[in-house]
C-alpha cells in the first residue's frame, strides 16, 4: 500500500480545482487541509489539449524567478490558495483541500495507459516502464507516471516523467535507465542538461558540465527525453506534518562535505553534510529536483541557498540547514561541486 489517511496526495501527483487550474503536488507531507503544491497548468492558448479543450503550462524552465511569478499571480487571482505554513514561517501555494475536484494519482494514470496507450507517447511510456522493470527487478507495482501523461493532456511532442516509489527501488531503476542509453542518447541528454543548467544557475558551463555527467535520472528512450523521480513509501514517511519545525535566518554561502546521501532521491532532497566552510550548516535540503541523487557520499560542493534553524521534535535536536529551491533566493542560489578543497 503506497496511501493512507496521512499521506493522500503524494510527491508528483497533481489535483485540479473546480475552474481547471491543474497544480502539481510537492512531498508527501502537508499542513492539515491544504496541499503544497505548484500551478502548472490552465484552461487557455497552449499546446496541451484535452476533450477539445487546450492547455497552457505556467511554469517551463522551473526556475526560482519563475516560480516566485507564479506564486505571485496565484495570490492576485486566487488569494485563498496562498498560505503561511506554520512548520517554516513561509507563503506558498497550498491547495485548500476542498477546492480540489479531481485527484491524478501516479500509480493509477500508469495503470491505464499499461492497459491500453492512447497514443504514440503513451504506447512509448508503456514500453519503457516495461523494459526498466524487466531490467531492474523492480515490480510495474512500484512505478508511475505524472506530468501532462497523467493529465492526459495530448501533445505529440511531450516528454515522459515517471516516479518510482521506494528509495532502494528507484537506485536500480535508475541504474537499469542508464543501461538502456547509447552513446547518441547519452550525449544528447548531456547537452540538454548543460543549456537546462546554465539558464537556471549563476554558474559557470564548466560546473554545468560537472553536474550533467553526473545526472541518471534523465534519458532518452526512443526519441523521447524522460526523467526519473522518487516518492517515498509508507515506511519511509519518517516524519509527519509538523514534528520538523524551520525558520529563516538569513542567505548563505558555504562549502560542504556529503556525509549522507540515503535520503538524496526524495522530495526535497536531503544531504547529512559536514560543513568545511564553517557555517555550521548539517543538512543541505534541495526542493528543486535538479539536484535529487546527484550527490554521493564524499562529495564537496559548493552551495548558496536560504539558512535555516531546524527543529526536529521528535530527535529533541535543534540544527542549521541549507535551503535550494526557494523564491527567497531566486536567481542566486546554486549547488555546484568541488574537485578540491
Amino acid at each position: 500500500m503506497l496511501r493512507d489517511s496521512k499521506h493522500l496526495y503524494l510527491d508528483h501527483d497533481f489535483v485540479e480545482t473546480g475552474d481547471g487550474w491543474i497544480f502539481g503536488v510537492v512531498s508527501n507531507t502537508h499542513p492539515p487541509g491544504r496541499i503544497l503544491a505548484y500551478l502548472k497548468y490552465i484552461p487557455g492558448n497552449g499546446v496541451w489539449t484535452r476533450d477539445g479543450i487546450a492547455y497552457k503550462r505556467v511554469l517551463t524552465t522551473y526556475s526560482m524567478r519563475e516560480v516566485a511569478q507564479m506564486v505571485e499571480n496565484v495570490r492576485r487571482s486566487r488569494p485563498e490558495y496562498i498560505y503561511m505554513d506554520p512548520a517554516n514561517g513561509e507563503e506558498f501555494v497550498y491547495v485548500p483541500v476542498e477546492r480540489v475536484m479531481k485527484h491524478y494519482r501516479c500509480e493509477e494514470g500508469l495503470a491505464r495507459i499499461l492497459e491500453r496507450p492512447l497514443n504514440r507517447v503513451e504506447a512509448v511510456c508503456a514500453e519503457l516502464v516495461n523494459q526498466l522493470s524487466s531490467r531492474s527487478g523492480v515490480s510495474i507495482g512500484f512505478f508511475g507516471v505524472s506530468g501532462s501523461l497523467l493529465l492526459r493532456l495530448y501533445n505529440p511532442a511531450a516528454d515522459i516523467d515517471l516516479v518510482v516509489y521506494g528509495g532502494e527501488n528507484f537506485r536500480k531503476v535508475i541504474e537499469a535507465s542508464y543501461r538502456l542509453q547509447t552513446e547518441t542518447t547519452l550525449a544528447e541528454n548531456h547537452a540538454i542538461l548543460v543549456k537546462n543548467y546554465m539558464t537556471k544557475y549563476p554558474i559557470t558551463q564548466e560546473d554545468a558540465e560537472e553536474l550533467a555527467k553526473r545526472c541518471r535520472t534523465r534519458g532518452i528512450y526512443n526519441g523521447t527525453p524522460y526523467s526519473l523521480h522518487a516518492v517515498k513509501t509508507l515506511r519511509e514517511n519518517k516524519r509527519n506534518y509538523g514534528e520538523v519545525v524551520s525558520r529563516y535566518i538569513g542567505v548563505e554561502k558555504t562549502i560542504l562535505r556529503i556525509t549522507d546521501a540515503s535520503e538524496s532521491m526524495f522530495t526535497p532532497a536531503v544531504y547529512g553534510v559536514e560543513d568545511i566552510g564553517g557555517k555550521n550548516v548539517e543538512q543541505l535540503i534541495c526542493y528543486d529536483t535538479t539536484f535529487a541523487a546527484l550527490f554521493t557520499e564524499g562529495d564537496v560542493v559548493e552551495a548558496l541557498g536560504k539558512l535555516e534553524k531546524t527543529n526536529d521534535i521528535i530527535e529533541n535536536r535543534v540544527y542549521r540547514s541549507l535551503v535550494i529551491g526557494t523564491t527567497r533566493t531566486a536567481d542566486i542560489e546554486y549547488v555546484k561541486p568541488l574537485r578540491s578543497v
